[in-house]
């Protein structure tokens, strides 16, 4: 795989399992709003992506409402569920090893950049990065957003420079929109197997932390 010069992660379902968080605040948005209940498959769908974005694509609400929907979703959120989360087995482990070899480090994920260094924190490795970006509080970031902050934060003037490390298509997109690497994982929410990243033409895919200490 090509050298590069800094190593973006995604959040949700990348450095840390925030599942459980997730979708218990999920299910107090839906049953606050009335709206039908969904199966575990389709909860598990709001693990990464903006949850107003979600909630539009599976409800067909307006926009006004799925934005009223994600204030409900952030302020229950931002309580106990937000720290229902834990980084994934041998993650500490990978990042400072990344360091020691001489990588920059960023996080650039959709969850509200305030949230993201929160529960990093919590989970005890924030220090681990140079640089943490999330969403804006009006959640109108893309993905490619949200990657171009946290390299031009790094100091990073060529795009080609890095590679964002993901577990969803929307990572993926988002990375080579404008013009990053991108590894894919398929032990998060997003990808389920290594044919869904390959059809994304990635750098490499991991199936779990061990196979990306590996890649680096």
């Amino acid at each position: 795989m090509k050298q590069y010069k800094a190593i973006l992660f995604d959040l949700d379902g990348t450095l840390l399992d925030t599942s459980e968080g997730v979708i218990s605040s999920v299910q107090y948005t839906i049953d606050t709003l009335g709206y039908e209940k969904l199966d575990v498959g389709q909860m598990r769908s709001f693990i990464g992506p903006p949850v107003h974005r979600r909630l539009r694509e599976i409800y067909g609400i307006s926009e006004e409402e799925s934005l009223r929907a994600m204030n409900i979703f952030r302020s229950h959120y931002g309580g106990d569920d937000l720290l229902k989360a834990h980084a994934y087995e041998g993650m500490k482990d990978l990042l400072l090893y990344l360091h020691e070899k001489g990588y920059q480090l960023g996080v650039a994920t959709y969850k509200r950049e305030d949230m993201a260094k929160r529960v990093l924190e919590h989970c005890g490795i924030a220090s681990c990065f140079d640089s943490i970006h999330g969403s804006d509080a009006a959640g109108k970031y893309s993905k490619a957003d949200v990657v171009r902050n946290c390299i031009h934060a790094l100091g990073i003037d060529d795009p080609a420079d890095a590679v964002l490390v993901g577990d969803s298509d929307n990572d993926v997109i988002g990375a080579h929109e404008i013009g990053l690497g991108f590894v894919g994982v398929t032990y998060g929410f997003g990808f389920s197997s290594k044919e869904d990243v390959l059809a994304f033409e990635p750098d490499a895919v991991a199936a779990d932390v061990a196979q990306l200490k590996e890649l680096f």
